[in-house]
């Protein structure tokens, strides 16, 4: 069953917005390129999108997998026009990957699709997508070379928060730190790494990371009403980031 997801200028999974003018002339020229592939006697893609518009312009979109082996991840590249067919004023790399956001991305399997859970666009902008890399689950990919590469990159990237992560969590239990000191550590880390001027990537898992376990610890009550011990919370946190962790090491 589809699902009706809410509109969003910029979607969660999306990372990598390109402001500078001669950025985003390198990615319109990417979305040109993949869009344009098979008319270049180019491979045909395996991985292809198809979007549909709502009357405000906001675009659904649909990822099909039409090659042999299970995709796991893919990015995507998309512009925002003002009229359908005039010119591009945005362009933004997305991202779908099925081992770094587990919680919001699945794998697909041959010859099924998945609507992504957002909208791009809305407010009178248009929006055109094409996908720009894949990697499948047999360890193949499909794409530029660097443009795979950061696939992998951001893969890099979420192992090492998690692994940051996991160790920071063991500690604060090894120490029976209060519930409210760990948010507040956490809290300040993270400012501190957002304004550290990192990878965009990198501070996108971190703050991936960081952002479920300030979460997670926020919710100091059960559905029935009762109080979680603070330790109980860290050993499930440390437990799903360990279990994300062996995802991303297979």
């Amino acid at each position: 069953m589809q699902r009706d997801f809410p509109r969003r200028i910029c979607p969660p999974l999306c990372r990598g917005v390109y402001r500078s003018e001669r950025e985003m002339r390198t990615l319109a020229s990417m979305l040109l390129f993949v869009i344009c592939a098979a008319a270049a006697d180019q491979p045909a893609e395996p991985v292809t999108s198809t979007i549909t518009h709502d009357p405000f312009g906001a675009a659904t979109v649909r990822v099909h997998n039409g090659a042999s082996a299970t995709l796991t991840a893919f990015n995507f590249i998309y512009t925002l026009h003002r009229d359908p067919n005039g010119p591009a004023y945005g362009a933004s790399m997305g991202y779908y990957d099925a081992l770094t956001d587990p919680q919001l991305a699945q794998p697909v399997p041959p010859g099924q699709e998945i609507t992504l859970p957002f909208r791009i666009g809305g407010n009178g902008m248009y929006a055109k997508v094409a996908v720009a890399a894949s990697v499948f689950a047999d360890g193949t990919s499909y794409g530029e070379k660097a443009t795979v590469q950061k696939i992998l990159d951001r893969r890099n990237y979420m192992l090492v928060s998690l692994n940051k992560t996991i160790g920071e969590l063991t500690q604060a239990a090894k120490a029976g730190e209060r519930r409210e000191l760990i948010v507040q550590q956490f809290q300040m880390a993270l400012g501190q790494e957002m304004a550290a001027g990192l990878d965009q990537d990198l501070d996108a898992c971190i703050q991936t990371v960081r952002g479920l376990v300030i979460g997670t610890l926020r919710s100091s009550r059960a559905a029935d009403g009762s109080v979680i011990p603070t330790d109980t919370q860290l050993q499930s946190l440390i437990a799903t980031l360990k279990a994300r962790r062996e995802l991303l090491k297979k």
